[in-house]
């Protein structure tokens, strides 16, 4: 015999020994939880090897999923698809303790290919990773959307408010009379431009990529986030529907991005542009070729992420008032009879007496309470390993802020389900202070909505001015009967309200 023929099935034998101990490895890593770190993960399904939590992962309302899944496992919930960690916050003691405390490691965003990559979506505000260019941004939006500066648009919103008003009086359907108001103050407010109806391409186009949004938000919704590899598969090969999706809607965001924000800057250079958000902030923009191209990047970034989230996000809020309001007609008279009371009847409140309207407060509370737009928030991502509460969190985590199970916890907000704007609100009729203030609505942390504060303004003119002027009630059947109305939620990672007027 050879050396040769002794050496080969050697060789083999010791490469088919090192894989079956490493193989046992994985099996033992996978069924003991070990991670080298000598505390376990945070609880969570067993899953399989390999796939892990394929299975486990709800895919049909998760947020609702996940909140029974918090009764068996507590309010950190950790899961592994394909190696990558997932976990699930749900509560807001651990909302706090991780994205506000530990805000240094929990602001960054997951990378996902669909959104980064393929519909180019990274120049969007909410998605920019954490850090030097996400802190330029930031600064940028506070700029123009802090708590002070909001007040100097209310003669905006104000003014589309009555023309809000008007259209319902000329029998405008309800959903298209609120997304052309709400998207109108946006565009006006950010660009300077006046939008007629919800076919202006500002709020078509804008309506489109909101849609992209709520598709690629969700979780587990393209495999290509699951398996990179896929972005390379040619769009003409079966299967690579997903590629021809997201080219359509990359164009689309092309356009959201530059178009309006280059339509204004033209005008501005011949002196005919409105003053707004993208006038100041072309006004601001310095001399230096190289810094003023970096300051319109995130300038067209910052007024884009705006003028998106009106015609989505503020419109699904104020659709979910008008239902509340359908459904819980004591509530609507309470609203009516306090703004009757502080104001006087068929006197639509200014922003001056916001103050002295405990219960239109609490109604406002309990909108962002009971319907969570984006019901998990926007995920974020952990960018070291580290422990907590005697639980190792790896690094590369992403993190969900479960909000609608925040704000249907029944230990927080007794019987979650009801519209009881009461809950905030002490015997006195004043805001309760003890009770948590809805703000899961808006995400956490470092992360959260910069332009909240815009947006509960609007929908406090809109709210105020209908109650003042209308009474809401359930549109007519095909008999002329009044329609039947469910707390009916639908859509993908931003919750719509299907509703009729």
């Amino acid at each position: 015999m050879t050396f040769e023929a002794v050496m080969v099935p050697t060789v083999i034998q010791a490469l088919g020994g090192a894989t079956a101990i490493l193989a046992l490895r994985a099996l033992y890593q996978w069924w003991t939880g070990y991670n080298g770190s000598g505390l376990p993960y945070p609880p969570g399904p067993k899953g399989y090897p390999i796939i892990n939590n394929l299975f486990d992962m709800p895919i049909e309302v998760p947020w609702a999923a996940h909140a029974e899944l918090a009764k068996k496992y507590g309010d950190l919930i950790f899961f592994r698809v394909f190696g990558q960690p997932i976990m699930i916050v749900a509560s807001e003691k651990r909302a706090v303790d991780l994205f506000e405390k530990r805000s240094t490691i929990y602001s960054n965003r997951p990378h996902s290919v669909m959104m980064h990559e393929l519909l180019e979506f990274d120049n969007f505000f909410g998605l920019v990773d954490y850090g030097p260019r996400w802190r330029k941004h930031r600064r940028m939006f506070h700029q123009e959307f802090n708590h002070a500066t909001v007040p100097k648009y209310h003669p905006i919103v104000k003014r589309y408010t009555q023309r809000f008003l008007v259209a319902l009086s000329d029998g405008v359907d309800l959903s298209e009379a609120t997304r052309n108001a709400i998207a109108g103050m946006g565009i006006q407010v950010v660009y300077g431009v006046h939008v007629n109806s919800i076919d202006d391409p500002f709020i078509c186009d804008a309506s489109e990529v909101g849609d992209a949004l709520n598709t690629a938000g969700i979780p587990g919704r393209f495999l290509v986030d699951v398996f990179s590899a896929l972005k390379y598969i040619p769009r003409w090969m079966p299967g690579a529907g997903f590629q021809r999706w997201a080219d359509h809607y990359r164009a689309a965001s092309r356009k959201v991005l530059d178009e309006p924000f280059e339509y204004v800057w033209s005008l501005h250079k011949k002196g005919e542009s409105t003053p707004c958000v993208a006038t100041a902030m072309i006004d601001r923009f310095p001399e230096d070729t190289v810094q003023r191209h970096e300051q319109s990047l995130i300038a067209r970034n910052v007024c884009s992420q705006t003028h998106i989230a009106a015609v989505d996000t503020t419109y699904g809020m104020m659709m979910a008032f008008f239902l509340a309001m359908v459904l819980y007609p004591n509530v609507q008279k309470a609203a009516q009879t306090e703004l009757d009371r502080v104001v006087g009847p068929f006197t639509a409140p200014d922003f001056s007496y916001r103050p002295d309207l405990d219960y239109i407060e609490a109604v406002l509370r309990e909108t962002f309470r009971w319907h969570q737009v984006l019901p998990l928030a926007l995920p974020h991502c952990v960018t070291e390993d580290h422990t907590y509460d005697g639980y190792f969190i790896p690094k590369g985590t992403v993190v969900f802020g479960n909000s609608w199970g925040l704000m249907h916890d029944p230990d927080v907000f007794p019987n979650p389900m009801e519209f009881k704007p009461e809950r905030f609100l002490t015997k006195e009729g004043k805001i309760n202070p003890e009770v948590p203030e809805p703000m899961a609505l808006f995400g956490y942390g470092r992360r959260i909505c910069p332009g909240r504060h815009f947006a509960v303004d609007m929908m406090y003119s809109v709210i105020t001015a209908t109650l003042t002027s209308f009474n809401i009630l359930p549109g007519k059947d095909e008999h002329g009967n009044p329609a039947k109305v469910e707390a009916k939620f639908e859509g993908g990672a931003i919750m719509c309200v299907p509703l009729s007027p």
